[in-house]
């Protein structure tokens, strides 16, 4: 699976969904030429890396409608898939609007539909 290459982030929130813990990551220090904003992974119970990443990342071309690219990066998806920008809106610039977002999709790549997310504190 293509993931993110992060040397650095700091751990901003958690969230419990079923078996898996989603961390919400900010402050991302990055060695491949991709810039986050925000980065979210989900990490299965007992497993140290993450299955799932959604990023998401200031576009390399940023006009006015499409500022932020968000990214998946999951094995599941093949790695032809994985990696690819599924979205670019200026919406995601808030931090609020995107960890919604992911928390979302997160819940749908992990069949987990009927599962509230819940923040851990």
């Amino acid at each position: 699976m293509r993931k993110p290459n992060i040397s650095r982030a700091i751990p901003k929130q958690r969230y419990k969904l079923g078996d898996y813990t989603i961390v919400v990551l900010e402050d991302i220090e990055s060695k491949d030429q991709i810039e986050y904003e925000y980065l979210l992974a989900a990490v299965k119970d007992g497993h140290h890396e993450p299955e799932l990443y959604i990023s998401c990342e200031k576009s390399q071309t940023e006009t006015a409608t499409d500022s932020h690219a968000v990214r998946v990066f999951a094995a599941r998806l093949g790695d032809q898939a994985s990696g690819q920008v599924i979205e670019r809106s200026e919406r995601w610039a808030s931090q609020d609007a995107f960890v919604a977002y992911a928390l979302s999709g997160f819940q749908q790549m992990l069949e987990m539909q009927d599962e509230e997310p819940v923040p851990i504190i």
